[in-house]
């Protein structure tokens, strides 16, 4: 029995998470929206299939991570270069003020 329930392409929502090596609450968040579910009575079933085929899609998305990012483009104005704008200083400067004289030390 245990042989063919691994045989099977449908798999329980606790089987599709570990098939896609994430928890729970991951696999309803990422994956679970963008595949389909086979419904067999009360119960859904998610096909081995249309998560490989996701996940293949992932993996070509030109938004996941190939490389270490590039350190040289920073986008925070107070990290970086040091050249930041003089009202973000101000507003930095404000903001380090307040906290000092809110916080007992």
């Amino acid at each position: 029995m245990e042989s063919l329930m691994l045989e099977s392409p449908l798999l329980t929502r606790n089987e599709a998470a570990m098939y896609c090596r994430v928890g729970l609450r991951t696999f309803d968040r990422r994956v679970a929206p963008y595949v389909r579910t086979v419904p067999i009575g009360a119960r859904r079933f998610y096909d081995r299939k249309d998560i490989d085929t996701w996940l293949a899609s992932q993996k070509a998305s030109p938004y996941t991570a190939t490389s270490a990012p590039d350190i040289g483009l920073c986008v925070s104005p107070t990290t970086g270069s040091g050249k930041s704008d003089p009202h973000v200083n101000a507003i930095t400067a404000a903001l380090k003020r307040s906290r000092r004289k809110s916080s007992r030390r």
